[in-house]
């Protein structure tokens, strides 16, 4: 008996000190009245910090600012300068000696750029693309595209970083272009189009699939289809952009103006697209559309970007350059000039 008295003794014990742990917990170390001093810290990483003043020379061609308008690039004196608004560096995209310059244009989502070259082999004139990474400030070569005579040019270039799907349009001397398609694994294959004479392009985010206006009969297609886009009431439809959800945007034109804009999927009956109607009819070259899918409407004289559907006004010095994610990029007395979006 003395020896169970003894085990039960311990066990109340040991009962006792837990019960008076919990209650010290429960009461002093967690109780609600305990006072708490906050003290406020600021992360001054986040402060954004003021551009510095860029000079843009006054032959420099094909001025552009990156996605997220951190970078300036333009070619001067047949070299590719790119800038950086932050710092002031200015670096030189270095080619070898011959090759010129067709086309470059940033990526949409990094501060990547792809070039199109022109340069000379054995049996004649090239077109060849690379890439130039401006964090690792290298540059190198993806894929021979095609022969090219003194007037062959790329015209434009369209990429999608979701499906690693380049479309490169090349342009000949006769009118006539052609659209060129390369994936990651740097295969390449010419598309077979609806039409020779071609106009805008646009890829989609999403799906490998390329949209593409056709000069001959005013018409809009995707690849892999053989019908055009055609939306009721529309003799004249011009392609304006295409957004990060794949919504595809067309504008009707009308004594060369744009006076409407119709936007919705491919893969819907364009009868249930979204339309809007501008309050003024624009030229096609002053409609823009962003990756969010806004429609912004630019006016030169005035020196003001609009927004369709809100009617907000972003205000901009000088001469209009480009939209870029948050804000407009301008030139204004040999210098660049941003202005954030409202």
């Amino acid at each position: 008996m003395s020896a169970l008295k003894r085990i039960i003794g311990w066990m109340m014990i040991s009962l006792i000190i837990q019960f008076a742990g919990l209650y010290y917990i429960d009461n002093v170390y967690l109780a609600n009245n305990t006072p708490v001093r906050v003290k406020k810290i600021e992360d001054k990483s986040n402060n954004k910090k003021k551009d510095v003043e860029v000079a843009i020379p006054e032959n420099a061609q094909n001025i552009n600012v990156s996605f997220d308008g951190k970078y300036l690039a333009y070619y001067d004196e047949d070299i590719l300068k790119v800038v950086s608004n932050k710092t002031g560096e200015k670096k030189d995209v270095c080619f070898e000696e011959g090759v010129k310059i067709s086309y470059y244009k940033w990526l949409s989502d990094r501060n990547r750029m792809l070039i199109a070259e022109k340069h000379s082999t054995q049996n004649g004139m090239a077109l060849r693309l690379s890439y130039y990474d401006i964090g690792k400030d290298t540059k190198e070569e993806i894929k021979d595209l095609t022969w090219a005579d003194t007037e062959s040019e790329v015209e434009s270039i369209e990429a999608s970083t979701l499906t690693n799907v380049i479309h490169i349009k090349v342009s000949r001397g006769n009118g006539k272009s052609s659209i060129y398609w390369i994936n990651i694994m740097k295969d390449m294959k010419k598309l077979y189009t609806n039409d020779n004479f071609i106009g805008e392009i646009r890829t989609l985010n999403h799906q490998d699939k390329l949209l593409y206006e056709g000069k001959t009969y005013n018409s809009i297609y995707s690849t892999n289809k053989n019908n055009s886009i055609k939306i009721d009431g529309v003799k004249v439809p011009k392609l304006l952009g295409v957004d990060e959800e794949d919504n595809v945007y067309i504008g009707s034109e009308e004594n060369e103006k744009i006076t409407k804009v119709y936007y919705g999927s491919i893969e819907k009956p364009t009868s249930e697209w979204k339309v809007i109607e501008l309050n003024e009819p624009i030229d096609k070259n002053d409609i823009y559309i962003s990756k969010k899918g806004q429609i912004f409407l630019n006016d030169n004289l005035k020196g003001i970007i609009k927004e369709a559907s809100t009617g907000k006004q972003t205000a901009y010095k000088g001469t209009f350059l480009q939209i870029y994610d948050d804000g407009v990029a301008s030139i204004s007395e040999g210098k660049l000039q941003k202005a954030e979006l409202k």
